[in-house]
């Protein structure tokens, strides 16, 4: 584990479940590539946010990742357990609910984010961004 840390990502991305219709395409490996993370106005991503402040982590993970029965959340976040933050990786799990617990994993070398499940998942690229300096729109 490194020493104490704090990382906001937003992540850009999308499914199987997941209808996304965002600046990203994909090319032949699969790779989500695209000019910037929100696109042009009209244009909707489908996203996850990440949040890790020292030991503790949470995740907001995409309407079509979460099933219809679930064990909660707070505020649309949900806890990460068995974080483990890494020089190149990070991973934990996501108990959506008893039996539903899908991994993530982030390569922090290329950004690229992965939400395992039961429902085809997630995948997308994050990029970092520091909450207190976010521009409000309006």
């Amino acid at each position: 584990m490194l020493e104490a840390i704090a990382i906001y990502l937003l992540c850009a991305g999308g499914g199987p479940l997941q209808a996304v219709d965002s600046p990203y395409t994909r090319d032949a490996y699969g790779t989500l590539i695209g000019s910037s993370l929100f696109g042009r106005v009209g244009e909707r991503a489908v996203a996850a946010e990440v949040e890790i402040v020292g030991n503790q982590g949470r995740v907001r993970i995409p309407d079509g990742l979460r099933p219809s029965l679930s064990s909660g959340g707070d505020g649309g976040w949900w806890k990460l357990r068995n974080l483990d933050v890494r020089r190149d990786e990070i991973r934990g799990h996501i108990s959506l609910s008893p039996i539903n617990r899908p991994k993530l994993r982030i390569d922090r070398r290329n950004g690229r984010i992965a939400i395992g499940g039961g429902n085809g998942g997630f995948q997308g690229r994050c990029e970092p961004f520091d909450p207190r300096a976010v521009r409000r729109q309006f």
